[in-house]
């Protein structure tokens, strides 16, 4: 009878517990599930001259690095965005066999028709990229592609052929036969590579060409590469037995492969952000590249070769756009001979660094420079206030006939502002860097396109270099210089100026982000403030709207928005995806206004944007609380003693 008795008793006071917290319990646990974005990307991996046992493995291999996570934002602090989580949907297929002999047999007739040689490595032939690439593009054009594609070659050699080692130039085939015709000696500059990726296409003209551009990459694993990254210190570098080889015993040829899929999808194709950009949710920006001479304006110097085109043309024609967005550009140019603001600010921001190895070193702090245009700015820019609607993006080009090397900071040759890219470029020979193929590196101090290019990345849409990566076990950034080649930004190992899709992808996938986190957040905090103010049901008497009845149809609603945005993320329908996210915004902001009308007679809304500790409330949750536990250990006690 004591059993029964206690068994009701604690029936009771669970139900009394359960209606006090049910509110509580229920939002918490109903947020978790409810506010999240699954970002669904489509991998399709084509092994191309694999046998049967080994498509087998690394289906098993590849299948395994299918695990959600969290976007990564880099800076100014290292964190995730919760909200969302990103997966990989992968399709393992076999190439045909038309395509793995098309392959083979141009990489064997331009080895035997041309015999170029590395100059680094004399027993290795150099192949131009594109011997390979025309016809890897050539098969991702024939296909519908939703996905990305990874292209993987095991080795262009039968086993009855001699078997000669190569590597590709990131040349293609005309440059490298000009110079040979010219009677000029390649010099290996740009590192010699194994792997490749495409460039970006544009959003504006559907380009059914096989011009290299679209979302593949691939890698021929028979081909040898040079050593490449930092050449004394630093993270990152890579060496030809750290990628995949045709030469590797079994098990670490597929281990080597499923390593370099997982670098490929964590640094190409889902990178991390490098931050949240100050200017972001603009609509129409100005992109204003002002040139500031040591020379009296529109004397030509024939050193100059900065690509304001070039720029012009990744930025404006090859970058997905919202919606609404608009970007223009223009240029103005300034001397310091006539320019006191121009001269006084290079001036206050020259500073003098003295080293044992170096000797004494100039260069411009730009930090200073940045202190001191925000502060001129609309002497350089007259309309920067005026004008709200219009975001503007000034890029301070200094062109300085400087015969010795200056750069910002010792170091860079463009850097990254919230507001702005301030850039230099001087008429120095090439400066040798830190950085190697092989040999140690140099870059072109004439030339500042790809820096302000990548600096541009940065400051507008948040997109780093490929090369940075978070370290899962140290949790600390590094760099990985796999994907550094090619298209890229990156100034070290390659002087192609194309974007990838890699960075156009980024740019509108963290926009897209963006508006996400924006919206859900303002719609998890009407509904904490519902729920701490009146009831759903006197909430929904209040709104005029046939889908927000009752707090399922408001979840349901809500869900149905995202599942939609699920799906537009995988099709990279991203104007879809950006008028469902703009859905969420929409209803965020009309049941903010109904809430603030409702509550006139008690407070506003937006006084309550941030949450309130009062005591009262503290009081009376405490004293029932104590009350029930109370008469629950008195129950207890008469139930049992």
């Amino acid at each position: 009878m004591k059993i029964k008795n206690v068994s009701k008793n604690l029936i009771l006071y669970l139900f009394i517990f359960q209606f006090l917290f049910a509110n509580i319990v229920h939002s918490n646990g109903l947020f978790d599930q409810l506010f999240k974005i699954q970002h669904t990307t489509n991998i399709d991996v084509r092994l191309i001259g694999f046998d049967s046992l080994e498509q087998d493995e690394l289906k098993i291999l590849l299948n395994k690095l299918n695990k959600d996570y969290s976007p990564t934002i880099l800076y100014p602090k290292l964190q995730t965005i919760d909200l969302i989580k990103q997966n990989h949907k992968f399709t393992i297929t076999e190439g045909s066999h038309n395509l793995n002999e098309e392959i083979k047999a141009s990489v064997k007739k331009y080895i035997s028709d041309f015999q170029h040689r590395s100059t680094l490595k004399q027993d290795e032939y150099l192949i131009p990229f594109d011997v390979v690439d025309n016809i890897i593009a050539q098969d991702y054009k024939q296909q519908n592609h939703i996905s990305y594609v990874v292209y993987i070659i095991n080795t262009i050699y039968d086993r009855e052929d001699i078997i000669e080692k190569y590597t590709y130039s990131q040349l293609n085939s005309t440059t490298i036969n000009t110079l040979h015709r010219d009677g000029i000696n390649l010099v290996d500059h740009l590192c010699n590579v194994k792997l490749w990726q495409s460039k970006s296409e544009s959003p504006k003209t559907l380009n059914n060409s096989n011009d290299g551009s679209g979302r593949y990459v691939w890698i021929d694993i028979g081909a040898e590469t040079c050593t490449y990254g930092p050449q004394n210190k630093g993270t990152g570098l890579i060496s030809n037995n750290q990628l995949p080889h045709t030469n590797s015993r079994f098990t670490k040829k597929l281990y080597d492969i499923s390593t370099f899929f997982y670098h490929t999808i964590r640094q190409l194709i889902s990178p991390p952000i490098y931050q949240i950009p100050e200017k972001y949710g603009w609509i129409d920006l100005e992109i204003q590249l002002i040139m500031i001479h040591d020379h009296l304006v529109g004397q030509l110097e024939v050193s100059e070769q900065f690509d304001w085109e070039s720029i012009k043309e990744q930025l404006g024609e090859k970058m997905p756009l919202l919606p609404n967005q608009r970007i223009t550009f223009s240029k103005r140019e300034v001397s310091l001979l006539n320019n006191l603001y121009a001269a006084q600010i290079k001036q206050s921001s020259l500073k003098t660094h003295h080293s044992v190895l170096k000797g004494t070193q100039q260069f411009l702090d730009s930090k200073e420079l940045h202190h001191w245009f925000k502060v001129h700015i609309e002497k350089f820019i007259p309309s920067y206030l005026d004008d709200s609607s219009k975001t503007i993006i000034p890029i301070f080009l200094f062109d300085i006939s400087y015969k010795e090397l200056l750069l910002l900071d010792r170091y860079y040759q463009a850097v990254s502002f919230p507001d702005m890219v301030i850039g230099i470029q001087t008429q120095s020979g090439l400066m040798k860097i830190d950085y190697q193929c092989d040999k140690q590196l140099g870059i072109n101090p004439m030339d500042a396109t790809k820096p302000v290019l990548q600096s541009l990345l940065m400051t507008i849409w948040g997109v780093g270099s490929n090369s940075l990566v978070v370290n899962e076990n140290s949790k600390q950034i590094e760099n990985n210089f796999i994907w550094n080649i090619g298209y890229n930004p990156s100034n070290m190992f390659t002087n192609l100026k194309d974007l990838s899709f890699s960075q156009t992808d980024s740019a509108i996938r963290n926009y897209l982000y963006f508006d996400i986190i924006s919206s859900i957040d303002s719609l998890k905090s009407i509904m904490d403030h519902i729920g701490d103010d009146e009831t759903w049901e006197e909430f929904t008497q209040s709104i005029d709207n046939p889908s927000v009845r009752s707090i399922d149809s408001f979840f349901k609603s809500i869900n149905s928005t995202i599942t939609d945005i699920n799906s537009n993320l995988q099709l990279h329908q991203y104007s879809k995806a950006y008028d469902r996210i703009s859905q969420l915004s929409d209803l965020a902001m009309n049941i903010s206004s109904v809430i603030h009308k409702i509550h006139s007679s008690k407070h506003s809304y937006l006084e309550c944007e941030k949450s309130t500790f009062l005591l009262s409330e503290f009081i009376s949750i405490s004293f029932t609380t104590l009350i029930v536990i109370y008469f629950l250990y008195k129950v207890l006690r008469k139930s049992l003693f």
